[in-house]
């Protein structure tokens, strides 16, 4: 590797680990509408049961959890550290058309899913209309 290639890659790695120094990471979110409700598929692997929180305040939906980084031995070298540890938030705010009751979340192959039911009066309502001769 030529010698400024070494050096870009050293600079690079740097300021790649500074981002969960400065602040919560934020993981890659899906949100898919469809009639019966909202979606949210957020990338959260490697995280331990106990460090997951899912809530809804202030008409929000509220994520946070913490991946702990592994421990290694004493006499261990990185070459190369790209994934992100520490604290992990997302926050969405939620629109008015959905129940707070019916939300449910899931984590399963490193990927949350939680699922929001609309309000029954939110929902589309097809009409059938009546053709008169």
């Amino acid at each position: 590797m030529p010698h400024g290639a070494w050096l870009f890659e050293r600079v690079n790695g740097l300021f790649n680990g500074l981002a969960s120094e400065f602040g919560p990471i934020s993981p890659p979110v899906d949100v898919v509408e469809d009639s019966s409700g909202y979606r949210f598929s957020i990338e959260l692997p490697g995280l331990k049961s106990d460090s997951l929180e899912v809530k809804v305040e202030d008409e929000t939906l509220v994520i946070n959890a913490e991946r702990n980084e592994p421990a290694l031995a004493k006499d261990a070298r990185v070459h190369r550290a790209e994934r992100h540890y520490g604290r992990i938030h997302r926050s969405f705010r939620l629109p008015s058309d959905v129940g707070r009751d019916a939300i449910k979340a899931a984590y399963k192959d490193g990927v949350l899913e939680v699922t929001i039911a609309k309000l029954p009066e939110a929902k589309a309502l097809r009409v059938e209309v009546a053709y008169s001769n």
